[in-house]
């Protein structure tokens, strides 16, 4: 598996897996492969309906941009298939 498979992959199980929940934006932002576990760790960022600031946040200082979600994919390399699926938690002091 190359890594636009692996990404493609991703997206298309994220995409799946939160149909119901209107997400959009889904994004790649990163790309891992971890050769230890042979596993491809795919970080795709989205945004949420909920996540949407109202227009007096985005008039009082906020930029208006919907807050986004980030998820991390783990794919094994060998058979394609997702293993697990989980947050990736930004550090907010940077």
């Amino acid at each position: 598996m190359d890594v636009k498979e692996a990404a493609r992959t991703a997206k298309d199980y994220v995409s799946d897996l939160f149909a119901d929940e209107g997400i959009t934006n889904v994004g790649l932002e990163e790309v891992e492969l971890d050769e230890f576990s042979n596993t491809w760790k795919i970080t795709l960022g989205f945004s949420r309906p909920w996540d949407q600031k109202n227009a007096l946040v985005a008039t009082l200082g906020g930029d208006g941009r919907p807050a986004r979600a980030y998820k991390v994919v783990h794919i094994n390399d060998d058979d394609g298939k997702v293993k697990s699926l989980t947050d990736r938690v930004l550090d907010a002091s940077k």
